[in-house]
């Protein structure tokens, strides 16, 4: 929302010392322009702000900084733009702080295997670079193409790779953050052991814009392996395909992805995608595919003797393999296809990204087809099954203000009570933002969150640093 409750003579003042500091064709007020950074990928949600600012590096994202804790008026940091929790809606209007223009990669270090890159790069690129030196970045979410990685760190983003590689929290070794005084500070060192004072680096990894604005991360990397395969397996129930997935965990391997597509994503999805499918079936109501990324060829081999014993025992289908890069392309092109199949025809969905006990998988997933089955309510579910944590999207294609709206809340209320009952977590990589912060009272106490406001108004003490978010 704009606000209404200042002069028009007091947005011009704060125009003109924006303009002093980034220059006046990066600082805007034009609503057509600042209609799209009003949004980002959750629910179709919007929120009018004043300004929007594009900084060129820290020393800029500083003086802003500065300017606006003088005259109280909220910033909301800005990425990619590519999250679904809220985190980077301006809900409090005032200044919008883009870091776009923080795009180069300043230094790959290919000995000591660690990059330095400013936080607008965006994912892909990153990755797509550090290839080219030989090495890997593996942690990279489905909206690489265009998300940031320091919008990636803000969020402690994982990826279909963390259920072997890790989330970004594993490999962010320093961090050079903008806090809400304006100072500039770097968290950490450059190297992969430091036991040197307390860990700030890890306080901003996750921490959603809410302690500092991230300007510049040092990612450490590993070699990529050389040889790749993936397996897809088709079943006859999602008790099944989860009957599977643990007994990958109890064979003593970790594949470098397990996905899982539950019945309705699989139903949606093939039907927006057309044309025949991999295991795209009669009878068929779940997939796991399985990737596989090993040094040797013998690993790789082993890999797949063992993966795939545990996938025949409980598969519909003989399992298939895809070697080559059309092949693999082919088996997975419906998994990516998801998300965009869930946003045709009108649809949209409330994305619950909980991440629960492996041991409680297919409870949790009979849970959520009880709940959503008793409010009347579709419920499509995918995502990252040996970290157990799915993408459970109830479906909502009404109007929220509805009798169907309401049924929904409850029935969004009711899987995050079991959920949290279970010892599960609100959240295993979106963030809180503003959307899940309702549910921060039931996960934890309240000397815990009386704790994370205290750390928030050390560094914040204005609260102008994307204030709404997270508690």
């Amino acid at each position: 929302m704009r606000d209404s409750s200042r002069s028009v003579s007091f947005w011009q003042q704060a125009v003109d010392l924006l303009s002093d500091i980034c220059g006046s064709t990066h600082v805007l007020t034009d609503t057509d322009i600042l209609y799209t950074y009003g949004q980002d990928e959750t629910l179709g949600l919007h929120f009018g702000f004043d300004i929007l600012v594009k900084p060129g590096n820290a020393e800029e994202v500083s003086s802003i900084v500065k300017i606006c804790n003088e005259l109280r008026i909220p910033i909301t940091p800005r990425g990619g733009g590519s999250g679904v929790t809220g985190g980077a809606l301006p809900i409090k209007g005032g200044v919008v702080v883009s870091l776009e223009r923080l795009n180069r990669i300043i230094h790959i270090d290919e000995l000591s295997s660690y990059v330095i890159a400013e936080s607008g790069v965006v994912t892909a690129a990153l990755c797509e670079r550090v290839e080219q030196q030989g090495l890997y970045f593996p942690v990279q979410p489905s909206s690489k193409a265009y998300s940031f990685i320091g919008g990636n760190v803000a969020e402690n983003a994982g990826s279909i790779h963390s259920c072997r590689y890790g989330t970004t929290a594993q490999y962010v070794l320093n961090l050079e953050v903008v806090l809400p005084t304006g100072a500039i500070i770097w968290t950490g060192a450059n190297v992969p052991k430091n036991a040197t004072g307390l860990n700030l680096t890890q306080l901003f990894v996750g921490s959603e814009g809410v302690l500092g604005i991230i300007t510049k991360v040092v990612y450490r990397l590993i070699r990529r392996p050389a040889h790749e395969v993936t397996l897809l397996a088709g079943f006859t129930t999602i008790e099944d395909a989860c009957k599977a997935v643990l007994a990958i965990r109890q064979s003593g391997f970790t594949p470098a992805a397990v996905e899982m597509v539950g019945p309705e994503a699989l139903r949606i999805t093939a039907a927006y995608l057309s044309g025949p499918l991999p295991l795209v079936k009669q009878g068929i109501e779940a997939h796991l595919l399985v990737g596989l990324q090993e040094d040797t060829e013998n690993a790789l081999l082993h890999a797949m003797e063992t993966v795939g014993g545990v996938l025949e025992k409980y598969a519909a289908e003989p399992i298939l393999v895809g070697t080559t890069t059309l092949e693999k392309e082919r088996l997975w092109k419906l998994r990516f296809s998801i998300g965009a199949a869930l946003s045709s025809g009108g649809r949209t969905y409330r994305d619950i990204d909980i991440s629960i006990p492996l041991s409680l998988l297919y409870p949790y997933l009979a849970k959520v087809e009880e709940i959503t089955a008793r409010y009347q309510l579709a419920v499509a579910y995918f995502g990252h099954a040996l970290d157990g944590n799915l993408h459970t999207m109830v479906m909502l294609d009404q109007d929220l203000d509805t009798e169907a709206g309401a049924n929904a809340a409850q029935a969004v209320n009711s899987i995050y009570a079991y959920a949290i009952a279970n010892g599960g977590a609100i959240s295993g990589e979106h963030g809180i933002g503003m959307l899940q912060k309702e549910f921060m009272k039931n996960q934890f106490s309240a000397d815990h969150l009386a704790l994370a406001k205290s750390i928030k108004h050390v560094l914040d003490p204005n609260d102008i640093l994307n204030p709404g978010k997270i508690f």
